[in-house]
């Protein structure tokens, strides 16, 4: 009986060794495939390749995974929508309306009120003019004709002949024509341009006639330098052309008055007030 019993649970054990190693010889065929069976303690699955994988419950999708990865998702294109037209009557109104544009303010013209006779002092001419300078030398007068233009005025300029006083240097007087000629051989060897004179005097030679009294003085330290002597500095008349700058004319004294003040307080000059008649500042000259 126990031998029967032996013979029995070897053969059970044979059958569960037999079973087991069947199970894993399965096992090892379908290595490559991906594994849908019972897990089995102990094992290790390796992944399937990504091309080779299939999507498990879905056979009716056996198309390559990889291959639907990659497709490009393409952006959905978007139309533009015009606006309607209300908008664009909107726009176009909003574009035509402009701020109102102030007109311009037109100044009246200067009135300019002119002798009868014209700038001329023809027959006929009257009121009055302010004489704001006189002037031999140009020195000083564009100046002041700039200043007086920078404050609105406009001088006018007449030019005429006047007698004016000059300072005339001479050597002499010398008794005896022959003194003379010999300061006149010194001079003259030196550049002057000179000439003896007989006068009531006696004999004289006039050296340099100059308006401004500091020409005059330097004249005659040259001419003691050169060793002429005498020397004496005389006061003597010269017709010569004058520039006489000038405002008006005006109608009135009053006016002229007004005018005159407000050349003083710009501390432009000292003018004078004439009455306009024919020939009181000249022929008039443009500048």
């Amino acid at each position: 009986m126990m031998g029967i019993l032996a013979w029995t649970m070897a053969v059970l054990l044979l059958m569960g060794n037999l079973g087991y190693y069947s199970k894993l010889w399965m096992t090892q065929r379908v290595e490559g495939d991906l594994w849908t069976g019972p897990l089995m303690p102990g094992k290790r699955y390796g992944l399937p390749e990504l091309g080779q994988a299939r999507v498990l419950g879905s056979p009716e999708k056996k198309g390559d995974v990889a291959s639907e990865m990659s497709q490009e998702v393409k952006p959905q294109e978007v139309k533009p929508v015009a606006p309607s037209p209300e908008v664009l009557a909107e726009v176009v109104v909003k574009e035509e309306v402009k701020p109102p544009v102030a007109p311009p303010v037109v100044l009246p013209p200067e009135v300019k009120v002119e002798a009868k006779g014209g700038l001329d002092g023809g027959v006929g001419s009257g009121g009055f003019v302010v004489q704001v300078g006189n002037f031999v030398l140009e020195m000083g007068m564009d100046s002041l004709l700039a200043r007086m233009r920078e404050n609105g005025m406009d001088p006018q300029i007449g030019m005429k002949e006047e007698s004016i006083r000059l300072n005339n240097v001479q050597a002499g007087p010398f008794k005896k024509m022959e003194e003379a000629k010999v300061m006149e051989t010194v001079l003259k060897s030196n550049g002057y341009d000179v000439e003896v004179e007989e006068t009531w005097e006696g004999y004289i030679i006039s050296l340099s006639r100059s308006l401004l009294l500091g020409f005059a003085v330097h004249d005659m330290e040259k001419a003691q330098s050169l060793g002429i002597t005498p020397l004496r500095m005389v006061k003597v008349e010269a017709d010569m052309p004058v520039k006489n700058l000038f405002l008006g004319p005006y109608p009135s004294k009053d006016e002229a008055r007004r005018v005159s003040e407000r050349i003083a307080k710009l501390g432009l000059a000292v003018p004078v007030i004439k009455a306009w008649g024919p020939n009181v500042m000249g022929k008039i000259i443009k500048e």
